[in-house]
């Protein structure tokens, strides 16, 4: 990536937050339109004339749009100033990567808003649905206004829902994202129930008992996660939950660290809880004592017995009458004769 310093970037977003922006709408049956803030004030096909004309031309900014799927809400772009916007209180991700944010800072700051953000408006300010990770990077690089996608009348559910797709469909969010996310939303009575959490995202409903159950870690656990949660898988962090109610905090945050170092996984960390459940019982090992059997002065075999009681038995006879003599003898002693 060009590296640009912070000063250019921030005359490039102040040149860009002045430029009219460019609105396509992504004719598909299955997807909303999207808008396209083009910062730099280029045209997305180039110069090419016949290029540009082979798209419709860009509706004004704030002029109202109908999304193509039948019974969606209609929207309008806007440039809004920073100052004006505030953060979705219901966002699916409750967790950003610093460099995630510089990347795109840097990305804005050479090529513009490309993709506007979602919001509503209330009381006469805008609540951020979706675009906070532009928001980060528009505010590094020290921009003044956002370009927005303005839908009227959203909910609270509405709020989550709209950036638990998006997320989805760019970058989504990690486990532990999910599971803050959720429990908030249940909380504050936005949603009834984790079952209506399942209707709302799709995931099922033990994954979402799995997932909300992961906030039983302890916080020094919580905290390292954080720290890359997207290393940490959902059933990850699952067993790792239920590893520290048996081992302990301590025990369970080494664990974390090696997760964190890519040197174990769930099924590492299932077998160290299984153990702790059923641990293995290893054998003590047992000596043998051991007896020869001489027959004029040479030995022809061998008895060897344990503390267990098990007694092992062999000799060679090489006279026929003394084995059959010997065998039945012993088939004698211990009740074998038919």
């Amino acid at each position: 990536m060009k590296t640009i310093s912070k000063t250019k970037m921030t005359d490039m977003a102040t040149e860009a937050s002045s430029k009219s922006i460019t609105l396509e709408e992504r004719q598909s049956a299955s997807q909303i339109s999207l808008a396209k803030a083009a910062a730099t004030g280029s045209h997305p096909l180039g110069s090419d004339p016949e290029a540009r004309g082979a798209l419709p031309p860009p509706p004004e900014q704030g002029v109202v749009a109908a999304d193509p799927i039948a019974g969606a809400p209609a929207s309008r772009l806007e440039l809004v100033d920073l100052s004006l916007i505030d953060t979705n209180p219901y966002n699916a991700r409750k967790i950003y990567r610093t460099e995630r944010v510089s990347e795109l800072a840097a990305s804005i700051g050479a090529h513009g808003q490309e993709i506007p953000g979602v919001a509503t408006q209330r009381n006469g300010r805008y609540m951020l649905a979706a675009g906070h990770y532009r928001l980060r990077a528009l505010k590094t690089i020290g921009a003044t206004h956002m370009a927005l996608m303005i839908r009227d009348g959203l909910t609270d559910r509405d709020l989550y829902a709209q950036s638990f797709r998006e997320n989805s469909q760019r970058e989504a969010q990690s486990a532990l994202d999910n599971a803050m996310s959720w429990r908030s939303l249940i909380d504050q009575g936005v949603y009834g129930s984790e079952t209506e959490i399942a209707e709302i995202t799709g995931i099922s409903l033990p994954n979402v008992n799995k997932t909300l159950s992961i906030l039983r870690l302890s916080p020094p656990i919580i905290e390292l996660v954080s720290e890359d949660p997207d290393r940490f898988a959902m059933s990850v962090l699952y067993e790792l939950a239920l590893y520290e109610e048996r081992a302990g905090g301590e025990k369970a945050l080494e664990m974390a660290h090696q997760v964190l170092a890519n040197q174990i996984g769930r099924k590492e960390i299932h077998e160290a809880r299984e153990n702790l459940l059923s641990p293995k019982i290893r054998k003590t090992k047992e000596n043998s004592r051991q007896h020869k059997i001489t027959q004029n002065g040479a030995q022809i075999g061998l008895i060897k017995e344990w503390d267990s009681g098990k007694v092992v038995f062999e000799v060679t006879l090489m006279d026929e009458q003394q084995r059959s003599a010997l065998i039945y003898e012993l088939r004698s002693r211990f009740g074998s004769l038919d």
